[in-house]
């Protein structure tokens, strides 16, 4: 079985004049990653290791995660430009060239990416996937490049406030 946790960034500050690049968390997107991370965390889900986009609201979303998964390596962390993806095909062809021996992988990445992917791995047609949104999927496979549909759970921020 392969399993892959998506979480889209969490909310961004619009406050500075900065490059998508470099647009961090709001206030709200950082209390949003705090919660999350703990609902992820009581899910007891052991992670393999962890890759992120290099977009810095990503990044910050990443690092409360790591902060709050106990236990994990930080050795295992990544950050990966092929995730800086706004529709998903990117991230989808990243999934499928993952390591074989990886078992369960947790990325961070973006809107769309994570719309799209979840539409298409869980058949759940027209659900956008807010910010700092949680998307496990399940594959009965060995291999990652065999993924296509599998089980799906979802975890929203509006569902623990």
């Amino acid at each position: 079985m392969k399993r892959i946790v998506l979480v889209r960034h969490a909310k961004s500050s619009w406050e500075h004049d900065v490059t998508d690049l470099k647009r961090p968390l709001s206030n709200t997107g950082y209390n949003d990653a705090l919660l999350m991370s703990g609902v992820f965390n009581n899910l007891n889900i052991k992670i393999d290791t962890i890759f992120s986009s290099p977009a810095l609201r990503t990044k910050q979303t990443a690092e409360v995660f790591l902060k709050n998964i106990k236990p994990f390596n930080l050795n295992n962390y990544n950050l990966d430009s092929e995730l800086y993806d706004f529709q998903g095909n990117n991230v989808e062809m990243f999934i499928k060239n993952l390591n074989n021996n990886f078992e369960s992988v947790m990325i961070f990445t973006h809107n769309n990416s994570c719309n799209n992917l979840f539409s298409k791995f869980s058949n759940i047609k027209g659900k956008c996937v807010p910010t700092c949104g949680i998307l496990i999927f399940e594959f009965d496979v060995s291999l990652w490049i065999n993924i296509n549909s599998g089980k799906s759970s979802y975890y929203f921020p509006k569902n623990f406030k």
